[in-house]
């Protein structure tokens, strides 16, 4: 009776196996700003994230995004900023800020860079 079992559930488990090395990635479909941001909660969602050069500050970056939660939503943001050969500028503009979101609100962020210098940027989001 154990045999009877034992060699449907082994033929069963080697077909689910080889089924497994078969499925291929999926192409990425993510944003193009979605190398910038750094944020794995669940209740915010990113729209849009925007950057232009001021020439008497420097770089500016936007983040648009939209809560989805049934409740306040809690979060911390800071940006990193970069050099252009990819060094991290070290800066007091880098602290954790934080904002309440309300549920259904689209909300902004917009950070200035600490100077000319600064080329890239990525924004650390974090839900509370």
């Amino acid at each position: 009776m154990k045999r009877i079992i034992t060699l449907p559930l082994t033929i069963f488990v080697i077909f689910a196996l080889q089924a497994c090395g078969l499925v291929k990635p999926q192409e990425s479909t993510l944003p193009s700003w979605a190398a910038h941001i750094s944020y794995e909660g669940r209740y915010l969602n990113v729209l849009d994230v925007r950057d232009w050069v001021d020439d008497k500050k420097g770089m500016k970056v936007m983040l648009r995004a939209e809560s989805s939660a049934m409740t306040d939503l809690r979060i911390s943001f800071r940006v990193n900023w970069y050099t252009a050969d990819g060094q991290p500028i070290q800066t007091v503009l880098g602290k954790w800020q934080e904002r309440v979101v309300s549920p259904g609100q689209t909300i902004e962020l917009v950070q200035v860079s600490p100077g000319p210098r600064a080329a890239d940027y990525r924004f650390e989001i974090i839900e509370k």
